[in-house]
């Protein structure tokens, strides 16, 4: 049996079936993308068709195969942390270190977004407003589970905490959508 001590860094000992398997974990529309190439219909769910219905005709798609909105009349620039990406949409960008650093190369107007980034995931309360701070440059949209930011879900709304601590205008589009700007 072997133990894998973190996903976060060089993945020296995981074997490429495993490193597969943890690319598909990470990105549920993959699956579901991979079954259109054999006649099945893509199936949108509230959140891609609120994106669709906002009449935007470019976005960029953060780490989550998001060039499946192509096909629904969007250009979508997609941008991924593994090079497996490379593998299903060769048109994507390579950015292994997006936790730490917006690219310049990506235009400031055009909506950025992030549908359950696996590294918000148990991030601290300190580490979520880095990553705003660092990424929000025009109208960003994270599409994540507030729980899994690390604060006492019980008795406060993650929104009311970070609200006062950044300078962006947040709008809870629904329990679990986000549209953050500068």
């Amino acid at each position: 049996m072997q133990i894998v001590d973190s996903y976060s860094g060089k993945l020296g000992n995981i074997r490429s079936i495993q490193q597969l398997r943890l690319y598909h974990l990470s990105r549920p529309a993959l699956r579901q993308w991979r079954k259109t190439r054999h006649g099945h219909i893509y199936q949108l769910d509230s959140v891609d068709q609120w994106i669709i219905d906002q009449g935007w005709k470019n976005l960029i798609a953060v780490d989550f195969a998001g060039w499946y909105f192509n096909d629904f009349g969007l250009d979508a620039v997609c941008l991924e942390s593994d090079r497996l990406s490379k593998h299903y949409w060769p048109n994507s960008w390579i950015e292994p270190d997006i936790m730490t650093h917006r690219p310049d190369y990506l235009p400031d107007r055009t909506p950025v977004i992030f549908k359950y980034p696996w590294f918000l995931k148990y991030a601290t309360q300190d580490q979520f407003i880095k990553f705003l701070n660092i990424w929000v440059r025009g109208i960003t949209l994270i599409n994540f589970d507030p729980v899994f930011v690390q604060h006492n879900h019980l008795k406060y709304n993650l929104l009311d905490l970070i609200q006062p601590r950044t300078v962006f205008k947040i709008q809870e589009i629904n329990s679990k959508l986000w549209m953050i700007e500068p």
